[in-house]
């Protein structure tokens, strides 16, 4: 049985096309056999950065660029064409060595593509969340996750980059559409200082409230059923997961004997199924989660006695568990399989059921990881990022931040290939070049605490290049 739960419907923009990708999302890739499992039950304008020479962090909420930050381990360089920065409002690259006509409908050739890319920071400790032009590193607006205090951290982007769903640690989940074109009116944020009032923002396309969500953190799209002939996605649904706290003990933390996993109807907010999981729920109960290729979801469960990672099927509900896996942030790779970052980075091949760890030690207190196009994984380090082989689980590249001193915590990878790093609850975040690893810092965030798929670089990776 299915439970459905209305939600708080704010405004809905046109549809319109955006990226296209190779995976139609509505069939099964890898065959995993399922253990114990449950039958679910109901369930002002922008301005331009300030950009300067030199390396450092800027309070001032302005751009410092730095152009030799570190001693590359290895001579690759990204496939393909780079655009001059002139020409390209930020020297973003492409991938394909040659763009396919725009007149054809070929969504296989336009996968990956966008003409405007974004990357979605929450504000942890304001209880908004930022967009960030990738390509500008202009802030263009900043939003309200909660009518109140909500604690915002995970965001997730969808694939073809069109809105962000957002889940608060107080309980709760909200979309927002990233172009004016998709909003139901002219009334949206502009940037950082113009955050609008509760419920007037028409960028704003939905809020669903969890009541009794004592630490919801999870939150992942689906990529959705291409349609060919648009090379639009449709029918694309939003995963979010839930701990409870019937005692009231509050702080963002669960206490009680299960957990819940939700999934929403991506255009509506409306909970379309709910599976409760026998799980203990002593601290965080579910932390983070990614979706592969098969559109199943994977979880972390930091803090919880050591249970490994569980595997929602996506046609059938079902769950298994996996372990050993140790995951704060958890991503997935080109080849489906499934990896954490916390203290010895490793991945998880869900055919071989086989963890493999990095080889080798880094400086790392939990965060979240992201593949570039490379192939390089890339884990926060404090003080900067590391990358690891994904094939050799060797580390190679080093990017260190000059007088960066803080666990970075979040890292993303935006269309265009460029890495993002956040440090933990700061005003800052960092955007790598992945061919000469230099980078440049925007400020102006305010505890920023976000490492999920903020770019929506995870999934598109999955949409794009599906494992065969």
């Amino acid at each position: 049985m299915r439970r459905s739960t209305c939600a708080f419907v704010v405004g809905f923009g046109a549809m319109v096309a955006g990226a296209c990708g190779d995976s139609v999302g509505d069939s099964k890739g890898a065959t995993e056999t399922a253990g114990t499992s449950t039958t679910p039950t109901g369930t002002g304008g922008p301005t331009g950065p300030t950009t300067t020479t030199g390396s450092g962090s800027d309070s001032d909420g302005g751009t410092t660029t730095t152009s030799t930050s570190t001693v590359p381990t290895t001579s690759e360089t990204s496939a393909g064409v780079t655009l001059d920065p002139s020409e390209t409002s930020g020297g973003f690259k492409f991938d394909a060595g040659v763009l396919p006509d725009a007149g054809a409908a070929d969504c296989a050739k336009m996968c990956g593509q966008a003409d405007f890319s974004y990357i979605w920071i929450a504000n942890s400790t304001e209880s908004t969340v930022s967009k960030i032009n990738t390509r500008t590193l202009v802030e263009e607006g900043r939003y309200l996750t909660r009518e109140t205090w909500g604690n915002p951290s995970r965001t997730s982007v969808s694939v073809d980059g069109r809105a962000v769903a957002v889940a608060n640690r107080e309980g709760g989940v909200i979309k927002i559409w990233a172009r004016p074109e998709d909003c139901k009116g002219p009334n949206t944020s502009s940037g950082a200082g113009d955050v609008k009032p509760w419920g007037t923002d028409d960028c704003v396309a939905w809020y669903t409230d969890f009541p009794e969500a004592a630490s919801q953190r999870p939150v992942a799209w689906t990529t959705g059923v291409r349609n060919p002939q648009t090379c639009e996605w449709e029918n694309q649904k939003i995963w979010t997961g839930e701990g409870r706290d019937p005692g009231g003990q509050g702080g963002s933390f669960c206490n009680d004997s299960k957990i819940f996993v939700h999934r929403l109807d991506g255009m509506t907010g409306v909970v379309e199924d709910t599976i409760e999981m026998p799980f203990p729920c002593t601290t965080f109960g579910l932390y983070g989660g990614v979706v592969d290729a098969s559109n199943d979801l994977w979880l972390t469960r930091l803090f919880e006695g050591g249970a490994g990672a569980i595997h929602v099927d996506f046609e059938t509900l079902t769950y298994d568990t996996i372990g050993p896996f140790y995951g704060y942030g958890i991503t997935v790779d080109h080849k489906g399989r499934i990896w954490g970052g916390t203290g010895v980075p490793g991945q998880w091949d869900p055919m071989a059921q086989v963890w493999t760890t990095i080889q080798g030690n880094i400086n790392n207190a939990g965060v979240g990881l992201a593949e570039d196009h490379q192939h390089r994984m890339w884990v926060g380090i404090v003080g900067g990022i590391q990358a690891i082989d994904v094939e050799t689980m060797a580390l190679t590249d080093t990017v260190m931040f000059a007088g960066e001193n803080v666990q970075c915590k979040g890292i993303s990878v935006d269309v265009d290939g460029f890495i993002w790093a956040v440090p933990d609850a700061q005003n800052r975040a960092y955007r790598v070049d992945p061919d000469d690893l230099s980078y440049q810092m925007i400020g102006g965030l305010v505890g920023a605490y976000t490492y999920s798929d903020m770019t929506g670089g995870s999934l598109k990776t999955v949409a794009c290049n599906p494992p065969g």
